[in-house]
């Protein structure tokens, strides 16, 4: 009698397309319904696959939910070490470093809005009160540099909401990618503006 079997690698593409498959359900519930209220068997169901299967590619919740972000944020932490990195050496370049921050966002919008606005609850709930005091350090660094002296840290944070937020909606808005980099382009261009406004009129105020 003929048996019925599966080579080794059909039963690994098998495996990783299931994992596949529960990373990309994963990624709608939660920006669905956010981490908290996320439920697991309904991510199972949008698979087709039992809840042990679940559980035979990640301990729980966490564990799917880290394997969605933690490639983003490695990508985005480092992608926006470089490009701060190279505005303190040349501020020529931070137009070009900010179409290249939101071709990022972009590319991974749900993932990134997850972590920013619906990571409640997760192992990554703090991770937007970790991107604004990365980002404040790096804009009193800037400003330091520019106006020779620490500016006023508050005044500093208001700048780092205003990044942030308007960022988010960016991401959140109801625009096609041309649009969304027309306008981050817009706000690059009325923020470098500002910069030079300041440095060059309120430097002994900051």
């Amino acid at each position: 009698m003929k048996k019925n079997w599966e080579s080794p690698s059909s039963q690994e593409s098998d495996a990783g397309t299931t994992r596949e498959r529960l990373i990309k359900a994963g990624i709608e519930e939660f920006y669905e319904k956010g981490y908290k209220q996320a439920s697991l068997r309904k991510i199972c169901a949008a698979c087709g696959v039992t809840t042990g299967a679940f559980y035979f590619h990640f301990s729980g919740k966490q564990q799917l939910f880290s394997a969605i972000v933690e490639p983003v944020i490695e990508l985005w932490t480092s992608l926006g070490n470089t490009l701060a990195d190279r505005e303190l050496k040349d501020q020529s370049t931070a137009l070009d470093n900010d179409r290249a921050m939101m071709d990022l966002e972009l590319r991974h919008r749900r993932e990134i809005l997850i972590l920013l606005e619906k990571s409640s609850g997760s192992g990554k709930e703090n991770f937007l009160d970790n991107l604004k005091q990365g980002l404040k350090k790096h804009f009193m660094t800037h400003f330091t540099t520019a106006i020779g002296h620490v500016p006023n840290p508050e005044f500093i944070q208001l700048l780092v909401d205003m990044r942030i937020y308007g960022n988010i909606q960016l991401l959140k808005g109801n625009y096609n990618r041309a649009q969304t980099l027309f306008f981050n382009d817009l706000l690059a261009h009325y923020a470098e503006g500002g910069f030079t406004y300041l440095i060059q009129n309120c430097k002994e105020r900051l």
